[in-house]
């Protein structure tokens, strides 16, 4: 199944020539890239609302306080 998009003109002969080098057609070549961004996308979405969470409630003294005398750190 193909979806028609609009791209500016200037860019296609780039397109072409970077797909050209990779061995792919433009179409797999801008499939591959728009997958790319999709999961940054995701990615960075997920990083944006795991900050958030710590924003919205950050970790406090009492849920870290207790094991800092457990941890042992080593000693060149």
């Amino acid at each position: 199944m193909g979806v028609a998009i609009e791209i500016d003109e200037k860019i296609v002969p780039e397109i072409d020539a970077l797909a050209r080098n990779s061995r792919q057609t433009s179409a797999d070549f801008v499939n591959a890239i728009l997958r790319r961004a999709i999961r940054r996308e995701s990615v960075e979405d997920k990083i944006r609302r795991h900050r958030e969470s710590y924003e919205k409630f950050p970790q406090q003294p009492d849920e870290y306080e207790p094991w800092q005398d457990e941890q042992v750190w080593e000693t060149e």
